[in-house]
């Protein structure tokens, strides 16, 4: 069933659902977004701002991404116990978005409807939604695709059948943004605000259960059998 799902046609069709969806998801936050680089050369966090913030990212982003695209494609042949190094450090790289994730979404994404509820402004930006777009966007770009890379680069066998898993890793949690509810609601009518509720959801889940603990247990299937057989040669 996986090598169906990862061939191309079905890659193309789950990325066209992926943003499909990811646009339900958009179009409250975005259709009244302020100046939101105009903000972040305003705010700060420690004394840096968060327009500095973003171009730190994009080049850490552009760095990391050179070097672990020219990593030297020769066949590679190691043990057991490079296999298992390779699948901890494809754990730094998943549990860096998880914990960006949970900061969006558990945190930083309900502080923001109590401060527009407070305002009362229609428009502009608001502190923790400018954070999530400027912050941890980049970072869960970062951080997934990072994974992807390493993975087809480190461990292509274990990529197969899994680019849409690394799909749902890298670009579901962007549904992690502030939800107006109620009166702040941009939504015109309930079956609109029911459906970007079930896309959220749908999102939400789909990146936890596929992107996270499915691919947190394969590769741990893989650390063990690589701890059980130590000195078996693998050739990548």
């Amino acid at each position: 069933m996986l090598n169906v799902l990862s061939s191309s046609k079905s890659f193309l069709i789950a990325c066209a659902t992926m943003f499909g969806m990811l646009l339900i998801i958009w179009w409250p936050s975005f259709m009244y977004l302020g100046d939101l680089f105009g903000y972040a050369q305003e705010e700060s966090i420690q004394g840096v701002s968060l327009l500095d913030f973003f171009k730190a990212e994009l080049l850490i982003m552009l760095v990391v991404g050179v070097v672990l695209l020219n990593y030297k494609k020769v066949r590679q042949v190691t043990d057991g116990m490079g296999r298992v190094n390779r699948h901890l450090v494809l754990f730094v790289w998943v549990s860096g978005q998880v914990i960006v994730g949970f900061v969006a979404g558990g945190f930083l994404a309900h502080q923001d409807t109590p401060w527009y509820q407070a305002v009362g402004e229609a428009g502009g930006i608001m502190p923790a939604q400018a954070i999530i777009l400027l912050v941890c966007y980049p970072a869960y770009l970062f951080f997934g695709g990072g994974a992807y890379i390493y993975t087809k680069t480190r461990l292509p066998k274990f990529l197969e059948g899994k680019k849409i898993v690394y799909l749902i890793l890298t670009f579901a949690p962007l549904v992690f943004l502030p939800y107006y509810k109620g009166g702040v609601s941009v939504a015109p009518n309930e079956l609109l605000e029911f459906i970007y509720l079930v896309v959220c959801w749908l999102l939400s889940t789909a990146w936890l259960v596929v992107g996270v603990l499915y691919l947190v247990f394969k590769s741990a299937k893989e650390i063990l059998d690589g701890l059980h057989r130590p000195y078996d040669e693998d050739v990548y």
